[in-house]
């Protein structure tokens, strides 16, 4: 994995409709912008991905379900962000035990009673079996009265942290069934391997049939599926899942699956004014959501769960075709995209799916728009973008750019801007990031190559580390890009 450019700001401009939500978060939270805005995408995916389909201009009819991935370190604040954002979902979970608590009382009285009258019934066909009477009308009785056995209610939660394959069958089972894969703790899921079922994970991203075969001939079934998966992981803990895994994760498709980001971190800059900053536009995205899953209720106690298709108008399907021809043009060698096919190869669905999502947020009546598309298409870009500086073998760096790089930005912050214009040799050996000297000697070598500092050596014998002047002056961090 390579993360050694710094990302570009996330495009939340084009989240029109919850544009304000998303900068009043950036500003009360202090989070990086895109594990902020991708909470929010994610938080709308699973609202709204029990509700709607959409139909690309291919004919297809796709689920709304998206999955997402942040890579952030400790201390970003992502459990703040995610119990913030996905407040809603945890009260309708909440309201949906609530309920299951009292049908389930309600179902446990009825099913007692039914006990009671069937054990009646089997004392009366004992009683004829002795006398030799005829047992006609007690078994028809039994039978309609079998049919009548109460149903055991099932509970409902949205939000999971499902960490096997029979979990995750069992949350889905039956028709239409929706959930939310969700950690703001990566780690979880990698320990518990819930990352690495790529085939079942797959076919849930399609809203695939699975069926999983138990004990005794019972069969597990899953029909029209809705899941999307959301965490957030730490940077180490990703780097070494994708050193063991990666390459499964890529050959089978399950990252081209993903919305990832690494966004820049804030540390160091949140300060604080208030500890009890104002939320003017969230509740706007929140009341929108809890409006779709009181919607999603409605639907449950109905007792089918039918989902509407959204489609594109006319001038959206037009500028879908134009997205898919540059995008195959870009799959060319040499082209931007032509290492990173996996990704391509989805990115329209995915920027379909998104779309959907949007116009839903909006409100809007009719097909989507082309402008709905094109700002999909938008914040999708920067993940391809995301996709193409991490997993890209052309943004790899070499180990000894990267020890430079750190030096550099160490001579910067703690010598530069502390006014001096030189530092012992041995002082930023061992005070600074690079502390072992068969791996300092190779940067510094680096840094000197290229101009930006001088050996020297004083009076005793000792070295100095001489910074150039005008370059250090002129120098704006990080600049991976001059190396």
């Amino acid at each position: 994995m390579n993360n050694f450019l710094e990302p570009f700001p996330y495009p939340k401009r084009y989240y029109v409709d919850v544009q304000d939500s998303i900068e009043e978060l950036i500003q009360n939270v202090q989070a990086p912008d895109a594990l902020i805005a991708m909470e929010v995408g994610s938080c709308m995916s699973i609202v709204t991905q029990p509700l709607y389909d959409v139909r690309l201009p291919t004919g297809q009819v796709r689920p709304l379900s998206m999955n997402w991935a942040v890579i952030a370190d400790s201390g970003e604040r992502k459990s703040a962000v995610h119990a913030i954002v996905a407040k809603p979902i945890y009260e309708f979970d909440q309201k949906m035990k609530d309920k299951y608590d009292v049908q389930f009382e309600h179902y446990r009285a009825e099913l007692d009673f039914w006990k009671s009258v069937l054990s009646g019934l089997k004392q009366r066909l004992v009683k004829l079996t002795r006398e030799d009477a005829c047992i006609k009308d007690i078994k028809e009785r039994m039978l309609v009265h079998a049919k009548a056995k109460p149903v055991k209610p099932r509970p409902r939660r949205i939000m999971r942290k499902l960490t096997n394959e029979r979990a995750m069958m069992e949350a889905l089972e039956g028709c239409g069934e929706s959930i939310g894969f969700v950690s703001d703790e990566g780690h979880v899921l990698v320990k518990g391997g819930a990352l690495e079922r790529v085939g079942i994970n797959n076919s849930l991203w399609d809203g695939a049939e699975l069926v999983m075969d138990r004990s005794e001939g019972v069969q597990l079934h899953v029909k029209e599926p809705r899941m999307s998966i959301s965490f957030m992981i730490q940077r180490l803990i990703f780097k070494d899942f994708l050193g063991k895994r990666g390459d499964e994760l890529r050959g089978s498709g399950n990252w081209a699956r993903y919305l990832i980001g690494d966004p820049r971190t804030r540390k160091g800059t949140r300060f604080i004014f208030t500890v009890n900053p104002p939320y003017m536009h969230l509740p706007k995205l929140q009341a929108r959501m809890r409006e779709l899953l009181e919607e999603y209720e409605r639907r449950i106690d109905l007792g089918k769960i039918e989902r509407d298709i959204l489609e594109f108008s006319e001038d959206a399907i037009r500028r879908w075709i134009e997205l898919s021809n540059e995008i195959e043009f870009m799959l060319r060698p040499s082209q931007y995209l032509h290492d990173i096919d996996d990704f391509a190869s989805k990115v329209l669905e995915i920027t379909s799916r998104l779309a959907g999502v949007m116009h839903v947020f909006s409100s809007q009546e009719g097909k989507i728009s082309v402008e709905t598309l094109q700002r999909a298409f938008d914040i999708v870009g920067w993940h391809i973008d995301e996709f193409k500086r991490l997993f890209s073998p052309e943004f790899a760096v070499s180990e000894v750019v990267i020890n430079a790089m750190k030096v550099e930005d160490y001579l910067y912050r703690y010598v530069w801007q502390a006014n001096y214009t030189s530092v012992l040799k041995n002082h930023a050996l061992n005070f600074g990031p690079i502390r072992t000297k068969a791996k300092f000697q190779p940067a510094l070598d680096c840094l000197e190559s290229l101009g930006r500092i001088q050996i020297g050596v004083g009076l005793k014998g000792e070295r100095y580390i001489n910074l150039h002047q005008a370059y250090f002056h002129a120098k704006q961090f990080p600049a991976l890009q001059n190396f």
